[in-house]
């Protein structure tokens, strides 16, 4: 599918990558045809991201792949960034999301003007934001802001019907949705409907 009004065409399954340790697991996965991989600066200690170049480094023209900063302020985010390009052993990271947001406050616009300059210099291709609580809010704000070209965020059964409404207005203004979660844990104590 092409996600939102990015033009990146992406398996409808990707791949999380933070608990795999293994790399053939991951070329695995890209060997059968998945073409999305997500990491982050912060998986197993910052060795997530190299792991994930080594295994898809011979194919880096042909994969998606996004991380995730969970910095604090502006100059961690840059930091974040040379890192992640240097561990990822690429020159671009194909979209690069503000981690673990629940809420627009903890999204100053210096963090977002570091993201825009660093798609602007080429060094990302999109921007998002990943958010694991607090997508009803988040998500109609971020399309409303205009900035963001993709969000990731939990979605699962477990969810308020609330949750379809937020995502609805991402995708409206062209964002992409990539869903986590999707299986809520394993969790059993609650059925759908």
């Amino acid at each position: 599918r092409t996600l939102g009004r990015t033009g990146l065409k992406v398996t409808t399954v990707g791949m999380g990558c933070m608990i795999t340790s293994d790399p053939s697991v991951i070329t695995r996965a890209a060997d059968m045809g998945i073409n999305y991989f997500d990491t982050a600066r912060g998986y197993q200690h910052g060795n997530n991201e190299r792991m994930v170049a080594a295994a898809l480094g011979a194919r880096r023209k042909e994969v998606t792949i996004s991380t995730k900063s969970h910095a604090g302020n502006k100059e961690e985010l840059q930091q974040h960034l040379e890192t992640s390009l240097r561990e990822l052993n690429t020159d671009y990271i194909d979209i690069w999301y503000l981690h673990g947001k629940s809420s627009p406050s903890e999204i100053p616009d210096d963090m977002i003007e570091v993201q825009q300059q660093a798609k602007k210099q080429g060094n990302v291709r999109f921007i998002g934001i990943s958010t694991h609580s607090g997508q009803q809010q988040l998500l109609p704000w971020m399309a409303k802001k205009g900035v963001f070209d993709v969000v990731l965020t939990a979605y699962n059964f477990s969810m308020d019907v609330d949750m379809d409404k937020a995502i609805e207005a991402a995708a409206k203004v062209g964002m992409g949705v990539v869903a986590m979660k999707v299986m809520a844990g394993g969790l059993r104590r609650l059925k759908p409907g």
